[in-house]
């Protein structure tokens, strides 16, 4: 058993694994707080009767929150069971990195896209005609994973009507272009990270009055907050509903119709856990752990 206090009175039992001949065994502990002093102690229970060893205890680390990022109080769970605390970012992504003010849109991306179709300088405007080589907008035409139709996927793919079928459903690294931009532990957050971010934390709407930008402001428990921005998403080659609503994406496809995957629509209420084609370009707000 662990607990934070001494007498136990909180106390977390878990059963030991891998006990051995020479009276040996491990034990996982979950749900611990960073820099925090935790007291443990075996026992054996037989019966109604106990036998207690004795009390030691152990420190964690203090948490390394990333520059750039904030402690809203999230923690997720693993499907291996262990735990980990996920990191903000203040602002949204752009060519550079983290942009400067929470306020920015930031670029528009592809899903699974390292970087936006136009040249820089042109993700504010409302119709672009700076487009890098062999982009034609954001259409299936552009697109990296296909061989230009949401029929001919050749990456991230459950159905074999939809293209090459290799059942990979969360974004690798190579193709997060929040980890290719900012490295570490940075990346685009799944859908369940997302979802988490709406339950956990009260949104509510805010208008930042320096640039007049109306957005959600997203508090945690715990005080700490973040601004996401209206940044609205291109399509072909316009850029629509920027200052309205806004589309972040998540590194989650969807399965069951892969050539989406998951966006969350921070529109005013209700909050949207929405999906939608892969070539469109989305905001990213990256996660760290």
């Amino acid at each position: 058993m662990y607990d934070e206090k001494q007498s136990f009175e909180d106390a977390r039992k878990v059963v030991a694994i891998g006990l051995d001949g020479n009276n040996e065994f491990t034990v996982n502990a979950t749900g611990l707080e960073s820099n925090t002093t935790y007291y443990y102690k075996s026992y054996v229970q037989t019966g109604m009767a106990m036998k207690f060893g004795a009390v030691k205890s152990f420190t964690t680390k203090a948490s390394t929150i990333p520059d750039g990022a904030v402690d809203l109080g999230i923690v997720m769970t693993r499907e291996d069971g262990t735990t980990y605390r996920l990191y903000w970012a203040t602002s949204n992504l752009c060519e550079s990195g983290l942009c400067a003010s929470p306020e920015d849109y930031g670029d528009y991306y592809a899903w699974g896209e390292t970087a936006p179709y136009y040249t820089e300088g042109y993700s504010r405007e409302r119709i672009c005609s700076n487009w890098r080589d062999s982009k034609t907008g954001y259409d299936w035409g552009s697109y990296r994973w296909c061989e230009g139709s949401s029929i001919t996927l050749t990456k991230y793919n459950t159905d074999s009507y939809r293209g090459t079928v290799d059942n990979k459903t969360v974004l690798e690294p190579d193709d997060d272009v929040a980890h290719v931009k900012l490295g570490g532990k940075w990346r685009i957050p799944t859908e369940a990270e997302w979802t988490a971010l709406h339950e956990q934390c009260t949104w509510t709407g805010t208008e930042i009055t320096q640039d007049g930008i109306y957005g959600r402001l997203v508090t945690a428990p715990n005080g700490n907050s973040i601004f996401l921005p209206p940044t609205g998403h291109r399509y072909y080659y316009e850029l629509l509903g920027a200052g309205s609503f806004g589309n972040y994406w998540s590194s989650s496809l969807k399965t069951g119709s892969p050539h989406c995957a998951w966006y969350m629509d921070i529109s005013e209420a209700p909050l949207i856990r929405a999906s939608g084609s892969r070539y469109h370009g989305r905001a990213v707000r990256p996660v760290s752990e």
